[in-house]
């Protein structure tokens, strides 16, 4: 095996030992040794190339860039270094920039309040009893911009409620500790990112032109916003890898194969999203959409995607 997996067409990972990717015929070749696989570039989303003794060719960035995947680069920690994003090629790419720099300061304020607001739903969806209802009681209490913060007095109530094991043993969410809890959270924090990111892109948006988040030395600050709903998507996947790990003898100290392929299949993972039910990678685009028709006040209504198996239950059956 190569180490790469192709999931619903979008995402492939080479990871598991030195591997040349080249372009043939507008394919792209994967080569290890003797075995050798071939994608339509078209047909790939997300690249996330892991080992250190990868090369790939000029010609096969240029070529998947052309298509719009993304491209991501790994350290031996399995998280991503750098991220490749194509050009942004939308139809109506100039008027799209032009709307989003001129955004007013309420309609940005007014989105963060419905990014924060779904955020708490999701992760209200995702605990039990009393959690859910303060969770809920906080959702519904977000202003405009989130002035009392209500994004951080969510997150000191679910996550000790979600993760109860991890917190009582006093390993708290921390993107730089190395435990297997923030390790697994920290790559599909990334993973999720990079998919937001190329939605963005092919929506004719700026993806460092943030609503909420500012840095100056960070590129995908409006990504970080938009992917916030999405978060407790991923907390649901490692709360599953948890338990799993849990009835094993030993204790993993850091990702295996097995774990990142869990969570590389998140993109895959069904939801709804407005009238929508499908694969989270098809959902972002729509997601995205009614992202931009509130920055340009043609809608006041946000559609992030939700997982079918904690909120909307009864839409998915």
């Amino acid at each position: 095996m190569l180490g790469c997996r192709a999931l619903i067409k979008h995402t492939l990972e080479i990871s598991e030992r030195p591997a040349s990717v080249s372009l043939r015929n507008h394919q792209l070749l994967i080569r290890a040794g003797e075995l050798e696989r071939r994608y339509a570039c078209e047909d790939v989303g997300v690249l996330i190339l892991e080992h250190p003794g990868i090369t790939i060719s000029a010609a096969a960035v240029n070529e998947l860039l052309t298509e719009g995947a993304v491209v991501l680069f790994c350290g031996a920690n399995h998280l991503p270094t750098g991220m490749l994003l194509p050009t942004i090629t939308h139809t109506e790419l100039v008027p799209r920039m032009m709307n989003q720099l001129q955004a007013d300061q309420p309609s940005r304020k007014r989105l963060w309040k419905e990014i924060v607001r779904s955020k708490i739903q999701a992760q209200a969806a995702n605990v039990t009893e009393p959690y859910k209802r303060k969770l809920g009681h906080l959702a519904s209490k977000v202003k405009s911009g989130d002035p009392e913060n209500r994004e951080a007095q969510a997150a000191k109530i679910y996550w000790p409620a979600y993760f109860p094991d991890q917190y009582g043993a006093g390993m708290a969410r921390d993107y730089n500790c190395s435990s297997f809890f923030n390790s697994a959270l920290n790559y599909g924090y990334a993973i999720m990112r990079a998919a937001v990111a190329r939605a963005l892109v092919s929506a004719g948006l700026l993806p460092a032109l943030g609503v909420f988040h500012k840095r100056r030395d960070n590129p995908y600050c409006l990504a970080d916003d938009v992917m916030e709903p999405l978060r407790p998507i991923v907390d649901t996947r490692v709360k599953e890898l948890l338990q799993d790990t849990a009835h094993g003898d030993t204790q993993p100290n850091s990702l295996e194969k097995e774990h990142r392929a869990a969570l590389l299949s998140l993109l895959s993972e069904r939801v709804t999203c407005g009238d929508f039910e499908g694969p989270l990678m098809v959902a972002l685009p729509r997601y995205i959409s009614s992202f931009y028709r509130m920055l340009t006040k043609e809608a006041y209504t946000l559609l992030p995607p939700y997982q079918c198996s904690s909120h909307t239950t009864d839409v998915c059956g």
